[in-house]
């Protein structure tokens, strides 16, 4: 398929087979691919042309559209750069950067096409996720730019932090979901069916404190709603991260 995207952009995908694909004048990438509902797929990969990048692709065939996640660790040096020093600069307090585009299957893009957008349909939901028998975390949707995750169950027990994050809705109650975290950088891109009330993606960041290794792994859980009361937190002066 071809994929044309709003940044100008054209990318030629050839799937060879269920774990292979050719991207642009090719590039051979290993991939993992899920149908999250009828022609609507998540297709994931190591982009093995970037430094520490992945692409994330969310396929939606029946509206001939697509959106794209292209995500990029931070080196050594940018992942120890203090919070403070990230504040004097007037950077986000997480280091891991990425980059969303939408896009057009087999056709051009133009301002007349659809695409996924924004919402605010999980802000103030508190929903509990269980990953396995002994991993459980809940997550509390904040606002349009935050969210807070706390380990219930599993080796991050008690653990709970507040980070950065994205909402798109892809169709009636399933999102794609993208969270940045700053103290290890990790980045995490889930899609959120609230239908069948599980969660399909993955988590991408190093191998332990090796930062010559990444690793990008297939995640995915069960979801129980705890509750949809709608909980802000304040902003900080400026539209800075809240701490």
């Amino acid at each position: 398929m071809r994929l044309s995207f709003e940044d100008g952009s054209v990318v030629d995908y050839h799937f060879h087979s269920a774990a292979e694909l050719v991207r642009g004048r090719g590039k051979v990438e290993s991939y993992r691919a899920a149908q999250i509902r009828p022609g609507i797929l998540f297709v994931d990969f190591i982009a093995s042309d970037r430094r520490a990048s992945t692409i994330s692709l969310v396929l939606d065939l029946g509206r001939g559209i697509c959106s794209a996640i292209e995500a990029e660790l931070p080196t050594e040096a940018d992942a120890k750069v203090t919070p403070i020093e990230r504040v004097e600069r007037g950077d986000e307090l997480t280091a891991v950067t990425t980059k969303f585009l939408s896009g057009a299957i087999d056709a051009p893009f133009g301002h007349t096409i659809d695409r996924h957008t924004d919402t605010h349909d999980l802000i103030g939901k508190r929903i509990e996720y269980t990953y396995s028998r002994s991993e459980r975390y809940e997550h509390i949707y904040l606002n349009e730019r935050f969210y807070t995750w706390h380990c219930l169950a599993g080796s991050e027990q008690g653990l709970a932090d507040t980070d950065r994050c994205r909402y798109l809705r892809v169709a009636d109650r399933l999102y794609l979901f993208v969270w940045r975290e700053k103290i290890v950088p990790t980045l995490g891109a889930v899609l959120v069916d609230l239908e069948q009330m599980k969660t399909t993606g993955k988590i991408f960041g190093y191998s332990g404190f090796d930062f010559g290794t990444v690793m990008n792994f297939p995640v995915g859980a069960r979801a129980s709603l705890v509750s949809g009361e709608r909980v802000m937190i304040s902003r900080a002066a400026h539209g800075g991260d809240v701490f």
